[in-house]
């Protein structure tokens, strides 16, 4: 009967791939965060405030047309609501937008809020999921742990031969990503500190995983390949971690998961639509 369920989730689950598998930024790095960070406040109030079946247009009206978030201007608020659905609604399927609304109910403080948020924050946008899986990753890796605007001045003068357009920003653009990333890794608690920052191992929530889970499969990624993907580098965490925590999902029936030497067998049980 296990296994006869395994087959049917799997059946299942191959049929939504095509709704996630473009979710991750894969395009030239960009300073699209440039102008707000987290807006871990905002999007709080936006997602504890809708319901999963509003409409884009509903949320966007929400925002702008009816000023829930309390800004001034209308280009504030534009802008504003532009960030907010690049993030988190403009690839996501319902059940993706189910669990945002979920998550939010549960606090701003509560880490699957925390982590789920996190998650597409850094997946919608290549320069820091790189500078996060990068920089940041390889000095929790060191055991260094103090992290400034000039760690990410530093990994954007890097990036310069393989990204020349970084080279036509101007100073102040990179000094605004620079404060508004470090500030974005804070609120979502990956960093700790106010003067000072340093990297601390963020909790992250089963929720979040199983997320990541499907979006790696719908990239086509199994077995091994899988395990080490760089995504799992956002949570600083080495492959006994991942396997920990993959573990986890399989004692709560939402997984099957084995690991023998290289053979990684990973099948789908909960579906994402449940």
């Amino acid at each position: 009967m296990v296994r006869k369920n395994v087959q049917k989730s799997k059946s299942a689950f191959n049929n939504i791939l095509c709704a996630i598998n473009s979710i991750k930024d894969t395009g030239p790095l960009a300073g699209r965060y440039r102008t707000y960070g987290s807006l871990i406040k905002e999007t709080y109030k936006v997602f504890t405030n809708i319901s999963p079946e509003y409409s884009d247009s509903q949320i966007k009206e929400y925002i702008i047309e009816k000023n829930a978030l309390n800004k001034k201007s209308y280009a504030t608020r534009q802008k504003v609501w532009n960030l907010i659905f690049y993030r988190y609604l403009s690839k996501s399927p319902r059940w993706v937008k189910l669990s945002l609304v979920k998550a939010a109910k549960k606090g701003i403080d509560d880490p699957e809020f925390l982590s789920l948020f996190y998650l597409y924050y850094c997946l919608r946008d290549r320069l820091t999921f790189e500078f996060v899986t990068g920089t940041v990753a390889s000095k929790w890796k060191n055991h260094s742990t103090y992290v400034d605007k000039n760690d990410f001045l530093s990994f954007l003068t890097g990036n310069m031969d393989d990204s020349p357009q970084i080279g036509g920003w101007s100073e102040a653009t990179r000094k605004k990503l620079a404060t508004n990333t470090i500030s974005a890794l804070r609120d979502f608690g990956i960093l700790k500190g106010v003067q000072k920052k340093y990297i601390q191992h963020p909790t992250i929530a089963p929720e979040t995983i199983y997320h990541l889970i499907c979006i790696l499969k719908a990239e086509g990624k199994e077995g091994l390949n899988l395990i080490n993907a760089p995504e799992w580098q956002l949570f600083l965490w080495n492959q006994y971690e991942v396997i920990n925590a993959l573990n986890d999902l399989a004692q709560r029936k939402w997984i099957r998961f084995e690991k023998s030497g290289k053979t990684v067998i990973l099948e789908m049980i909960r579906i994402p639509e449940e």
